[in-house]
């Protein structure tokens, strides 16, 4: 969260400011998504560093004070009732929370400030326009599943974004390009990709749910952070089997990260479909743009 916080204060671009304050908003309730792909990896790794470095710090702070909670939960605004029982333990997991975050902000602006985020938005004239027809194609072959249905509310309730699921066939899967552009993040478990088009589609492909808790066991990656790609390239695969051994839902999401004033036409639930096929089409809404 201290970091989210340091970079909302530091960058001059509006868009950067809506990206980070929100992501710090859905950290304090325990979303993570937002802050892990939109700020830890996708700049460089440092902030994803100095996270590590001072959750680690809190977390031996506790440890060596023997301050224990009455329940198992994330370190969340919530937490704090995992040690109402105990009014030292209380103190001091407020303090090294609070100093965790302090931290972890201080750090950021010393080190972890990435300087893309400091460049103001470039003022600009555009004329009215309507991308029609630009087409998502599936990553895997499958059974369609509406992106409602999905067990996990991170993506089922639409805060990361518009896409749709995909229930994957058994066996080895291939994981293909849904869109040309530019790869911005290859998770090292292998179970999400992220791109970005030519057309500003920013989109996220996510293999199963909890499966980064695999550690990459199943997985496989073809390509690296920053690689160019064709829609239909091979991105990886990945072992169902595998996940479903470890009792983990297999299902990929395909999600629009930036789908804000887009109208999109999804693949209808329950349809099978092969990779490569057309299953979202989207549609940027009529806007006029002001310079300034």
């Amino acid at each position: 969260m201290g970091v989210a916080l340091a970079m909302f204060f530091r960058t001059k671009s509006k868009k950067s400011k809506a990206t980070f304050i929100s992501a710090f908003s859905s950290q304090l309730f325990g979303v993570s998504e937002q802050t892990l792909f939109g700020i830890l990896i996708r700049y460089n790794f440092k902030p994803l560093i100095v996270t590590v470095l001072t959750s680690g710090r809190g977390a031996a702070v506790l440890g060596m004070l023997n301050v224990a909670a009455n329940t198992y939960g994330l370190a969340v605004i919530l937490s704090y009732l995992m040690y109402i029982y105990n009014g030292r333990f209380l103190i001091i997991y407020a303090l090294v929370s609070i100093a965790s975050v302090l931290v972890a902000f201080v750090a950021t602006n010393m080190f972890a400030i990435p300087k893309e985020i400091l460049v103001e938005d470039k003022p600009h004239e555009s004329t009215i326009s309507v991308i029609e027809d630009d087409k998502i194609y599936s990553p895997v072959s499958g059974t369609t599943v509406a992106l409602s249905d999905v067990q996990d509310p991170v993506f089922s309730s639409g805060i990361m974004g518009e896409g749709v699921a995909i229930k994957p066939e058994n066996g080895v899967v291939n994981i293909y390009a849904p869109q040309s552009g530019k790869l911005t993040v290859v998770a090292d478990t292998g179970h999400a990709f992220g791109l970005e088009t030519a057309n500003n589609l920013e989109m996220l492909v996510h293999i199963g749910i909890d499966t980064v808790s695999l550690n990459g066991k199943g997985f496989t990656e073809n390509v690296k952070v920053g690689q160019e790609v064709i829609a239909g390239d091979l991105l990886g695969n990945f072992d169902t089997k595998i996940i479903q051994q470890a009792n983990l839902d297999d299902t990929v999401m395909l999600i629009v990260t930036n789908s804000k004033s887009m109208l999109f036409e999804t693949f209808a639930a329950n349809q099978l479909i092969s990779h490569g096929d057309d299953i979202v089409t989207v549609q940027r809404e009529l806007q006029q743009i002001v310079t300034g």
